[in-house]
């Protein structure tokens, strides 16, 4: 039998003889359980908040983005696009015509993003869930439809109805008119059927309305060229070969991945979770502080027993482990306890949806538990623990033998 072990145990557990040191056992044990249960919760939390934005902007996104190097345009002549074609990783791809539009509907005007989309593309995508109204046709009978970004609706105050074609007049400057004050026909008037309301996220549904790329190509006068090209891939995992190589071949344009494309989001998001982390970390190391203030109590409390203990013939080291190990229990029971209870507490809120978010886009708030996430609070935990139990169980009791 340890010897070390089995003291520990019984001073875990056993009556002290000043009730205060039992008293503040148990607040380091509690406080390192609620430390880290917490950051479990947390970190799933914003696990779950930074999943629900990616799926939120990454559903309808492409594997890469081509943009011009210089210019704001890509020509039907460029040479991207055959290159495109040779490449065998390459699924399909798209050219998108994006640009600034005003709509009008009766006395409301409104500045929009209008994008020009491949119906083909636009066809293989999910877009039902997202539709508020409508059924996201993009013609009628031959005639350009316009899909409008719920907060651009609400701006324009058009109603839908199915049975009745609303017509939206769109005005945009034309390519082949010299631009100048004295110049009164530079606006070019079109008009489209208003063809539904789509909600996608918060930045495309108050900023953008879409048309079929052909109509797009005829509205902004664009001769069959792209403001940007979308790439999909057949592989995901290929993304980033790809893309080297696409920018190998073609120094003359950038290639960006989804990421890459909304980097201030993303950067955002992870900024926002490493500082809650770090602040969080902060408060478990002071947390871990009341087991070093236990362990000094409960070694001036034992010192009749170390005079015994050295009598007995126990050598230093033994009585060293036998604090340390004890400071040990304290911590690692407490920081275990803590992460199975976080863990319990994310299940139960993935499985039953208990904490409702109200007024907000999603019902309730979203969790999403990360192993990667667990280990690493496992190891900041286990080296906090082992530094809070090695200082008075080595240190301390080390300086009371010389004494």
């Amino acid at each position: 039998m340890n010897i070390s072990n089995f003291i520990s145990k019984r001073y875990l557990f056993a009556k002290k003889s000043r009730n205060i040191i039992n008293l503040i056992s148990l607040i380091s044990l509690f406080g390192l359980l609620v430390s880290a249960a917490s950051l479990v919760v947390i970190l799933s939390g914003f696990n779950g908040i930074q999943k629900y934005v990616e799926d939120v902007y990454g559903k309808f996104s492409a594997s890469l983005y081509i943009y011009p190097q210089t210019g704001n345009f890509i020509q039907e002549s460029d040479s991207i696009f055959y290159k495109l074609k040779l490449n065998n990783k390459i699924k399909y791809y798209s050219k998108i015509i994006e640009e600034t539009a005003m709509l009008k509907f009766e006395n409301k005007w409104v500045t929009t993003i209008v994008r020009g989309i491949d119906i083909n593309t636009y066809n293989k995508k999910n877009w039902g869930s997202n539709l508020i109204e409508g059924n996201g046709e993009l013609y009628i009978e031959n005639y350009p439809k316009i899909l409008l970004g719920y907060g651009i609706q609400n701006e324009l105050q058009i109603p839908y109805n199915g049975n009745i074609n609303n017509e939206i007049k769109i005005f945009s400057i034309s390519n082949k008119k010299q631009l100048s004050i004295q110049n009164q026909s530079l606006l070019k008037k079109n008009y489209l059927i208003f063809g539904g309301v789509y909600t996608i996220n918060p930045e495309l549904d108050f900023s953008s309305a879409m048309v079929d790329y052909n109509a797009a190509n005829l509205i902004f006068e664009r001769k069959n060229g792209a403001n940007y090209i979308e790439v999909f891939l057949k592989d995901n995992e290929e993304i980033f070969p790809t893309k080297k190589l696409l920018t190998t071949q073609n120094p003359d344009y950038i290639f960006k991945t989804h990421k890459e494309n909304n980097q201030l989001i993303y950067a955002a998001s992870d900024a926002e979770k490493w500082m809650v982390l770090a602040v969080l970390i902060f408060v478990l190391i002071l947390s871990s502080f009341t087991v070093v203030a236990s362990i000094t109590m409960l070694i001036i409390d034992k010192k009749k027993d170390i005079k015994s203990l050295l009598a007995l013939g126990c050598d230093t080291k033994t009585i060293k482990n036998i604090f340390f190990k004890e400071g040990l229990m304290i911590s690692y029971l407490g920081s275990v306890s803590g992460l199975i209870i976080g863990t319990i507490i994310c299940l139960i809120q993935m499985k039953f949806h208990l904490l409702k978010l109200e007024n907000a886009a999603i019902e309730y708030w979203p969790v999403l538990i990360k192993s990667q996430d667990l280990l690493l609070l496992l190891a900041i935990l286990f080296v906090t623990g082992f530094v809070s139990a090695y200082l008075p169980g080595k240190i301390l009791v080390n300086k009371l033998l010389k004494s």
